[in-house]
């Protein structure tokens, strides 16, 4: 049993660093800057898992958090640009229908009511963290204060999710629970795989309508 587990360490730990740099920051990137990517990329499920990447091999959990946290302001920068230059636009295609016109007025609701709070605290809600930076460009939030507020929420949550996967990839890596971590992540990975396959023939034509438009 220790033997497969060394092997599952060896096998984890093996994955270059910048392979998990670039996989992490993409992710995370994509998810808020693409309205359609932000429908089936799973970051969070990402994010442990290049925690446990940096606890077992050679990725630097350090390097690894600025890299992401600098990632994740940038997709929410690219997302609130694109909110301010053609929010209602995107609100009504095809891809934006999908969304719901509750989930973007409760969003909008939110960031009039709350602002700063609701930009920050936005990120650690699933689809929320995905429609909150382009919904603030398109209520015109003055930019220092979005700023402000997303560098705090997304921040905060990139260093807790990752160090969440860092601390359990450590103590995991030598215990009998880190079978069962495999196991959650297999079946994740399959069920993430699942989902993208459903979804690509809807995000690729959506992509096309948004071309069109």
């Amino acid at each position: 049993m220790h033997a497969f587990a060394d092997w599952l360490v060896d096998v984890v730990g093996s994955v270059p660093s910048w392979a998990v740099y670039l996989v992490a920051c993409g992710v995370v990137f994509a998810e808020t800057a693409t309205l359609i990517l932000g429908l089936i990329l799973p970051s969070e499920a990402v994010l442990l898992a290049a925690g446990v990447a940096a606890a077992v091999g050679s990725t630097q959990i350090a390097a690894l958090i600025v890299a992401v946290c600098v990632a994740a302001v940038a997709g929410d920068l690219t997302g609130y640009r694109v909110g301010r230059t053609s929010g209602h636009r995107l609100m009504s295609s095809r891809i934006g229908r999908r969304f719901g016109e509750e989930r973007w007025a409760h969003a909008a609701e939110r960031i009039n009511a709350d602002g700063m709070i609701a930009v920050a605290s936005g990120r650690w809600i699933g689809y929320v963290r995905t429609v909150v930076p382009p919904v603030a460009g398109t209520t015109r939030m003055h930019l220092t204060r979005f700023v402000v507020a997303d560098v705090i929420g997304a921040t905060s949550w990139a260093t807790t999710v990752l160090l969440v996967g860092y601390f359990a990839g450590a103590a995991l890596a030598t215990t009998v629970l880190f079978y069962l971590a495999a196991a959650i992540a297999v079946t994740a990975g399959l069920y993430y795989l699942f989902r993208w396959w459903r979804s690509r023939r809807v995000a690729t034509s959506d992509a096309d309508e948004l071309t069109r438009d």
